[in-house]
């Protein structure tokens, strides 16, 4: 599978790449995954957000916050009918389901889905694809090693100065994302499971990404604050829209009933920023071709540092809802 392209964006609500493209929206009823572990949304979940999608002030409150990786320059057209569980492979599966167990014994209240951790490396790396995660026993670590194009101011972007003395994505100018889940270095030095965790390994990254997606609190076993919190990992209503999709079919129910065809696409206004890039086949040292515009390379950055913990961003709970078409909004000064 194709995937699509990084944005080098640093602020979100209103201002994005191309907008998200989904086809074959209706689950194929043959390759419905087994139920679930976790709470999911019933068939009437879009029907309740309709009263509560009419503002976004929520979302704003989130924007205003660090994501915890970088933006994507373009999204990839996906059809939806060829997604299902059986095309993750299974060292990611393992992962992402391992994660959301550990979340449910640590935060019992936050009903995290392991389809959504599935969804966001879907977006982020295509389940690590360039990272080997395809071949027959692979240990979990990406190799050769993701990490994004250096986030250096070019292309109208904000620059991120180095925050981690290129211990993580090899980088001691700029800052990269990195690993399967692309975690910004400085959000991973707080997120990551231990003080010596590798963002390339991703049993490591999706447990920083499940810990990541809970720190607000919320029930996210429901669609809008499942939202917010796709929507506080990346400022991009068009992700939160595919990962939410991606995730649907995986649990194998319609992307609405998740509330998203209630949720805005990105304001186009920024279009002509979008650059594009795709992911390519594990082992040949260029960029991947997910959504995000990552590369990978063949030598492995210095060992990681102990982390040093960074502001919190707490995914706002809020129930109000979104308007569409979504007005241009400010960037958020700092992100």
């Amino acid at each position: 599978m194709l995937f699509g392209v990084r944005r080098y964006m640093t602020f979100g609500v209103g201002a994005a790449a191309m907008a998200v493209l989904v086809s074959g929206q209706s689950p194929d009823p043959g390759s419905r995954p087994a139920a679930s572990p976790t709470p999911t949304p019933s068939p009437s979940a879009s029907a309740g957000l309709q009263p509560a999608m009419a503002d976004f002030s929520d979302f704003l409150s989130v924007a205003s916050k660090p994501a915890a990786s970088a933006p994507i320059r373009r999204l990839p057209h996906v059809r939806l009918a060829t997604v299902s569980v059986a095309g993750i492979p299974p060292v990611p599966l393992t992962a992402y389901r391992r994660a959301a167990h550990a979340r449910a014994a640590l935060q019992p209240s936050c009903h995290l889905p392991w389809w959504l951790l599935a969804g966001i490396g879907f977006v982020e790396s295509g389940h690590a694809h360039s990272g080997g995660s395809g071949h027959v026993g692979w240990n979990g670590v990406a190799r050769p090693p993701i990490y994004g194009p250096m986030l250096d101011g070019s292309h109208g972007f904000k620059a991120i100065s180095d925050t981690d003395n290129g211990r993580l994505d090899g980088d001691r100018r700029w800052d990269r994302a990195v690993g399967p889940m692309q975690f910004l270095p400085s959000t991973w030095q707080q997120w990551a499971p231990t003080a010596n965790a590798n963002p390339q390994d991703i049993f490591a990254a999706a447990g920083a990404t499940a810990g990541y997606l809970c720190a607000g609190g919320s029930d996210l076993s429901q669609p809008r604050p499942m939202a917010l919190a796709v929507y506080s990992y990346n400022h991009s209503f068009d992700y939160v829209r595919l990962v939410l999709s991606v995730g649907a079919r995986y649990a194998g129910m319609s992307p609405d009933q998740l509330g998203v065809n209630l949720l805005p696409k990105d304001h186009p206004k920024a279009r002509h920023h979008s650059k594009h890039r795709r992911h390519k086949k594990a082992g040949d040292g260029t960029a991947r071709g997910t959504h995000r515009s990552t590369t990978t390379s063949s030598t492995s950055p210095s060992p990681i540092a102990s982390p040093s913990p960074s502001p919190s961003p707490s995914p706002s709970s809020s129930t109000q809802p979104l308007p569409n078409p979504l007005p241009t909004l400010t960037p958020p000064v700092g992100i």
